[in-house]
């Protein structure tokens, strides 16, 4: 397959966003906690992957909420995510960012992170939210 990733604005691709989570049965997430920027990746001129890159005030980066094109058939998709990851974190280092950070339970994210050399992080430890 042939790949490429862009960098869009949150305004753009969001309402893309939401339907691809919906097609998922995934629940909608506020655009209010999203950042400005998603990087997605495309096979063709077709979306197939995307993920939204948090930047801080510090060499750390997070990276959450991948989701797929689902009306993209499986074979467009094979090693895109793979791309998207080796994409975003080659734009990482190059805004010198020294580590990227990510949660996941899903073995189709945890599959690729590990290909593309992210270790895993704590396992005993469990992911606590508040919403105020």
């Amino acid at each position: 397959m042939e790949f490429r990733v862009h960098k869009h604005s949150k305004a753009e691709f969001y309402p893309i966003f939401c339907k691809w989570l919906e097609g998922h049965n995934f629940p909608a997430i506020s655009d209010l906690i999203l950042p400005e920027n998603v990087f997605i990746c495309y096979s063709d001129e077709v979306p197939v992957y995307c993920i939204w890159v948090y930047f801080t005030d510090s060499k750390l980066c997070w990276i959450a909420f991948p989701a797929s094109n689902k009306n993209v058939n499986y074979k467009k998709k094979i090693g895109g995510m793979e791309f998207l990851l080796e994409s975003v974190l080659k734009y990482c280092k190059r805004k010198k960012i020294l580590t990227v950070i990510t949660t996941s339970g899903t073995q189709a994210i945890i599959d690729p992170l590990l290909k593309v050399g992210f270790d895993l992080g704590d396992s005993e430890v469990s992911h606590y939210v508040k919403k105020i």
